[in-house]
């Protein structure tokens, strides 16, 4: 790009900044009057919320805990239920296609190369003793739904072919082995953040009684959709599944029909509403899939409308919104498309594909951890009243943005295929990760590279190539 356009593009995205300033430091500031200032981490507070209603404990009627329920005929399905059905429909239909048409899809040499550039993280940050995968290099700490990431690697890269069905068991036993007899937060639930070499609660309180600050149920949520995925493909896991999920109580993290979570501070508890649009329905299918009464997070409410770049997007108007693309692109890969309404994935497609296009230079906003201060960003295609703006967990604005994600990017090249703009997302994603090792995580707005090589960039792009191998069918079938 020449020099000229950048700077120009620089002082744009510096004047949306400024403009933007003092809003975002008020939320900020508001943030930090209940929490505590953080050590630096290399993932962001997507759960954190403010408790809008003041719900407390003491009033919430939980739902009963069950394992995979049987659907009886006078009860309505859920909406996640009635889709399964219809990609399961969908697939018995394809078992009819010759064997030919079935065959797993031959990757190119380039998809392969990246494919073993995705695994060798995996390669070097598995933690033998526990089953656990540091979130980012050199980092041994790791969240629930950096777990989740970890099961999804070692899945997919069964389903590559970068490792046997017998190394993959093994793998994953330990993990489900780790998981079973992890020191809970309250004797309820996962906290936020475990040690990966030892497996204890890590972050602050982890040596306190309550074995850390408090769960997030939007991590949880992620990591119920792989265990499901993984008891799929590999029924001999459910048992050992169950047994884990009858230890945690989760009903805790849901009440009256969407998903809250608990963060402890030196002040007190708080027990709040977890997630915004895009985030809470991805995490709320995973309850869901469990027989959990998720129906009120469905539903249509703080919903506005905006227009960027002249696409009309919609946004939660509630406190907070990050609103990356990532939900909408695992969740198509994982579980499949959706015609509901809160879906926006063809239209935040076309929007960065006009961006691209405006810039002259390619955008692909997600949330990523990063190789310097603060460490992790949500870049957001609209927040705060501004689009395209990118804010560190509570409402900082990040200097010198990263602008393209590599695991959303390839995650999209995916799943709009069929495109030019998608095909150049793919060789861009191929030809930055050239001279690393691993998959890298992004190109900041300087040009720089993100070299804050991640679990969840890694585990994206051999999920992304499962996806594609399998026929483009999403992961929670086994087919």
């Amino acid at each position: 790009m020449p020099k000229a356009a950048l700077k120009m593009m620089k002082a744009r995205h510096l004047t949306v900044l400024c403009t933007t300033w003092l809003m975002s430091f008020s939320v900020y500031a508001a943030f930090n009057t209940e929490t505590e200032e953080q050590e630096p981490s290399f993932y962001g507070g997507r759960s954190v919320t403010h408790n809008k209603d003041n719900v407390t404990k003491a009033n919430i009627e939980f739902q009963r805990r069950t394992i995979a329920p049987p659907i009886l005929k006078e009860e309505p399905q859920s909406a996640l239920g009635e889709e399964l059905k219809t990609a399961a429909v969908e697939t018995e239909s394809l078992t009819t296609k010759t064997s030919e048409q079935l065959a797993p899809i031959e990757l190119s040499r380039n998809e392969n190369l990246l494919a073993k550039k995705a695994y060798y993280y995996f390669e070097q940050n598995w933690n033998e003793k526990t089953g656990l995968i540091n979130s980012v290099q050199g980092y041994h700490h790791s969240t629930m739904w950096d777990v989740a990431s970890g099961i999804a690697a070692i899945l997919s890269a069964e389903g590559l072919e970068l490792m046997t069905t017998e190394e993959a068991d093994n793998k994953l036993q330990k993990t489900l082995d780790t998981l079973g007899n992890l020191p809970l937060y309250d004797n309820a639930l996962p906290n936020r953040e475990y040690n990966t070499h030892t497996a204890k609660p890590s972050g602050r309180y982890s040596n306190s009684s309550s074995n850390g600050n408090g769960w997030s149920a939007l991590d949880i949520g992620r990591l119920l959709i792989w265990l499901e995925i993984a008891q799929a493909h590999k029924p001999q896991l459910a048992p050992n599944i169950k047994r884990i999920l009858d230890k945690w109580d989760l009903d805790k993290a849901v009440s009256q029909g969407t998903l809250y979570g608990e963060l402890k501070t030196s002040q007190k508890r708080h027990y709040r509403q977890e997630g915004r649009l895009g985030y809470l329905q991805y995490a709320a299918s995973g309850f869901d899939l469990f027989g959990f009464d998720v129906n009120t997070a469905y539903k249509q409410e703080d919903i506005g409308e905006v227009t960027v770049d002249g696409i009309q997007l919609l946004i939660d108007k509630r406190n907070l919104p990050y609103f990356t693309t990532d939900p909408y692109v695992l969740y198509a890969i994982e579980i499949g498309p959706t015609t509901q309404w809160w879906n926006q994935l063809e239209a935040l497609f076309q929007l960065q594909k006009k961006k691209s296009t405006a810039e002259s230079n390619f955008w692909v906003f997600a949330e990523d951890a990063m190789s310097r201060s603060p460490w992790f960003s949500y870049n957001n295609i609209y927040i705060y009243g501004s689009p395209w703006l990118s804010i560190a967990p509570g409402g900082k604005p990040v200097e010198n943005p990263q602008i393209f994600s590599n695991k959303v990017a390839f995650g999209l090249s995916v799943l709009f295929e069929s495109d030019d703009f998608s095909q150049q997302l793919a060789e861009k994603v191929i030809n930055s990760s050239l001279t690393h090792r691993a998959v890298p995580t992004g190109m900041y707005l300087n040009g720089g590279p993100n070299s804050a090589y991640n679990i969840n960039t890694n585990s994206l792009i051999l999920s992304a190539l499962w996806y594609k191998k399998r026929h483009f069918q999403p992961l929670i079938n086994p087919s």
